[in-house]
């Protein structure tokens, strides 16, 4: 082997051995100011935060995320949320200053409190709209094999049923399925089998930056204490966090109250900054 085949043969040995950084995932950025980064949930995309993002561009600097697998984001090999979360504080890392608060729907709020609890230092605030930290029951390993059987076998139905469930009426419903189906089966079936085992709860008993909450009124009824939210959630008792409710909102509300949205967001960062 001549010295140039030798020396190639060590950077690739050495780079296969020290491990390649997480795929960066695809963000669209414009605005000036603080930075809010907005993470959407499973089967959704960058853009759906678009509404709200017009409506802080103007003293923000907003980023929104496509997490790995959706929109024009990679999947990750190997995969796991903190992963994902390793990704997502790579955008936080190249913001100038480093770090922002994250928004996260759904699955992209369990995100954000994995990367709470794996890089502190680059979450100014943490806003969960929707956002669970676990499963309410756990599922025993017996159990996870036959869902996740039965889920490869019965994936179309599983997703339909999954999604149009989620919207406000019927049409609402089928668009978000709609939306969904964009995202691959093997993405999907991978990000529910790792959100089988997730807790993220941790983040929340003593976070290490300030956590709101905010919930639709879908989601959270009228009828329904915060306390009882908190506790479906999977959110510690007496964790330190705050909770505000958006009216007559459902699971997009990030199109459907943009103004409430992007005031509660704007308020929750004028209070950060002013911590800091």
């Amino acid at each position: 082997m001549t010295p140039v085949k030798s020396l190639f043969v060590l950077v690739i040995a050495g780079a296969c051995a020290l491990g390649a950084a997480p795929a960066p995932p695809r963000v669209t950025e414009f605005g000036t100011g603080p930075t809010i980064v907005l993470v959407h949930g499973l089967g959704g995309s960058a853009l759906q935060w678009m509404p709200t993002a017009r409506k802080l561009l103007a003293r923000h600097h907003v980023v929104m995320v496509d997490l790995p697998g959706h929109g024009d984001s990679p999947m990750l090999d190997p995969f796991s949320i903190d992963e994902v979360a390793e990704s997502l504080d790579a955008v936080l890392a190249k913001q100038t200053p480093p770090g922002g608060i994250v928004v996260g729907h759904g699955v992209g709020g369990l995100v954000g409190m994995t990367l709470l609890q794996r890089h502190p230092e680059h979450v100014r605030g943490l806003v969960l709209v929707d956002a669970s930290a676990r499963f309410s029951v756990p599922v025993a390993d017996q159990q996870q094999r036959l869902f996740l059987e039965y889920l490869d076998k019965n994936y179309d139905a599983f997703l339909k049923q999954m999604f149009t469930q989620l919207g406000r009426d019927s049409a609402q419903g089928v668009a978000i399925h709609a939306q969904a189906t964009q995202v691959q089966k093997g993405v999907m079936i991978a990000y529910y089998r790792a959100l089988l085992n997730i807790d993220a709860s941790g983040a929340l008993r003593d976070p290490k930056a300030p956590v709101l909450c905010l919930g639709s009124s879908r989601a959270w009824p009228d009828s329904v204490g915060w306390a009882e939210v908190a506790r479906q959630r999977g959110y510690p008792e007496g964790a330190p966090l705050a909770a505000r409710r958006i009216g007559d909102s459902g699971y997009w509300v990030m199109r459907e109250q943009p103004d409430s949205l992007a005031a509660a967001i704007a308020e929750f960062s004028s209070t950060v900054a002013g911590g800091e």
